[in-house]
């Protein structure tokens, strides 16, 4: 494998995990904000080197270049592209939650049944690992459960509130409460950064 080849399988092995793990990210109601870190850590020095390597391939053997050779170098940007249209479009949590709503609304069902006296525990709802809890109104807000995200090497800050008596408590939420879809809000702590 020379520098003006198009990237082998290495390289597209690491571009994959990396969109896996940008668009797993990105799939809770609010992204996490090591999805940024992540970003300019492993997407910029993945993208300039394919950059650095598709200009020394233009630039050493442009005359010899054949229409297969070209193919060869549109998996990167087409991958790159696919992953950001997705987490601006908000494509990956739709589709995560879509897939994992049902489960998720037993559960909280559950939870606001047995009322604030019970420990409902975690566990996998859908496509989540969440632990949930009893959130009470108040001023006018309607009790909830609350279910805790927990993604693996993450801080668990996001969350999703359950409110089918209308909009859950601000003070519960105060870092960033967005409505979802009828009774389901999406809900972000406080995460460090």
């Amino acid at each position: 494998m020379t520098i003006g080849n198009p990237p082998g399988w290495r390289f597209l092995t690491v571009v994959a995990i990396a969109a896996f793990v940008s668009l797993w990210w990105s799939s809770v109601p609010f992204p996490y904000t090591e999805g940024l870190v992540f970003g300019l850590l492993v997407w910029v020095p993945l993208v300039l080197s394919w950059l650095i390597r598709l200009c020394v391939a233009l630039a050493t053997g442009w005359r010899t270049l054949s229409v297969k050779r070209l193919l060869g170098w549109l998996p990167v940007p087409l991958v790159v592209l696919g992953v950001w249209g997705t987490v601006h479009l908000d494509g990956a949590f739709r589709m995560r939650f879509a897939l994992s709503q049902a489960s998720m609304e037993r559960y909280a069902t559950s939870i606001l049944d047995g009322g604030e006296h019970t420990d409902p525990g975690c566990r996998a709802t859908g496509l989540y690992s969440v632990c949930g809890h009893y959130t009470a109104g108040t001023g006018g807000t309607s009790p909830a459960a609350r279910l805790d995200v927990f993604d693996m090497f993450l801080i668990p800050s996001r969350c999703f509130a359950w409110a089918p008596g209308g909009r859950p408590s601000d003070e519960d939420h105060e870092y960033g409460l967005r409505h979802l879809t009828g009774p389901w809000w999406g809900c972000r702590d406080w995460d460090g950064w």
